[in-house]
């Protein structure tokens, strides 16, 4: 198993109806769950061969170790982490994944108006949020960083495939997509097996369902509560979709009685305060899904609906400090119902 850290295997049966006959069947369900991208990702899925499904999840954690080791900006040894050491210093030729990834990330920047920066690894490792060494940085040390679009000097070859850095201080860091290119990468996979009937995968909060329960319903996706430990805010229902959503209770500190949470806003180089606590999106493809909900987290209400409303097939639920929530227009889709 590697590094792999299983935490947990459960596998169960039971039994469900098929259609008007009547006729009884057997399904099984397995959940496994396992530690990668600095996070827990679970994986459940059912089908009618224990230990078909047991292979497919042991291909998919394997799937999960292979992208971590080309885009994680924590493991030193990653490709990702290689090219930030050497692209400054000349044009690096890279896998096609990680090309791929980088190119997306350069997309959403535009996309968002420069506020999904993947060139603030500098940045992201000065606050160390989620690491024992966080701490608030001196207005000196921030501003030393603030103000570089480091996306406009990050250069892509097409042709060689290369990726260089114009400027010394750009580090990449995938943290905003990489989640859910796992997943989208994942799902690709398993929506391949014939054995499997149906499925969710829950990469850190990041869930995406394969098709629909073995009932036939929607999967119901419980959002957590931004300000109560353990409590749900709602519930929404979905069928082979993904549901990301970015909020300042996941990865924080606090320091002189004040927190400070990890989704930095990259033009002030200090978490972001746009009035949101809690950011959803619900669409087709993880890494897009990903990508929005940071997005929305730190534009604010307005123009994260904005953005929102030009794109097809995602949708946004936004929830702010006063714990009242905000929907784009195509949300009532999905059955959203408020727990309290």
């Amino acid at each position: 198993m590697g590094k792999r850290k299983i935490i947990m295997a459960v596998i169960f049966s039971v039994l469900f109806f098929v259609g008007c006959t009547g006729r009884q069947r057997q399904t099984t369900y397995v959940t496994e769950t396992a530690e990668y991208f600095g996070t827990v990702i679970t994986i459940t899925l059912y089908g009618e061969d224990e230990e078909s499904l047991k292979k497919s999840i042991e291909h998919a954690f394997d799937e999960c170790e292979r992208l971590e080791s080309i885009c994680s900006a924590k493991l030193p040894d990653s490709e990702l982490c290689r090219l930030n050491q050497t692209a400054a210093e000349s044009a690096v030729e890279v896998s096609k994944e990680l090309f791929f990834l980088i190119k997306e990330g350069l997309y959403y920047h535009r996309l968002s108006g420069g506020s999904l920066d993947i060139s603030i690894g500098k940045m992201i490792d000065l606050w160390g949020i989620g690491t024992e060494h966080a701490r608030v940085p001196k207005d000196t040390e921030r501003e030393a960083l603030i103000g570089l679009d480091g996306c406009k000097n990050i250069i892509l070859d097409e042709e060689e495939q290369t990726i260089q850095y114009t400027d010394k201080l750009v580090q990449i860091d995938l943290g905003g997509i990489a989640k859910g290119y796992a997943a989208d990468k994942v799902k690709e996979y398993l929506i391949e097996q014939e054995h499997i009937g149906s499925g969710i995968l829950n990469f850190g909060g990041n869930v995406m369902a394969i098709g629909e329960k073995t009932d036939g319903t929607a999967w119901k996706i419980g959002l957590t509560d931004p300000q109560e430990k353990g409590e749900l805010y709602g519930v929404l229902m979905i069928k082979d979709q993904c549901v990301v959503t970015s909020g300042d209770y996941e990865r924080y500190f606090i320091e002189d009685g004040k927190r400070y949470h990890h989704i930095l806003d990259p033009a002030a180089g200090y978490p972001a305060e746009s009035g949101i606590i809690s950011a959803t999106v619900i669409g087709d493809r993880a890494i897009l899904c990903d990508a929005l909900s940071t997005t929305c987290f730190i534009v604010g209400i307005e123009k994260a609906i904005e953005i929102i409303e030009t794109l097809d097939g995602v949708e946004c639920i936004l929830v702010d400090k006063d714990m009242q929530y905000h929907c784009s227009s195509g949300f009532s889709q999905y059955g959203f119902t408020r727990s309290y």
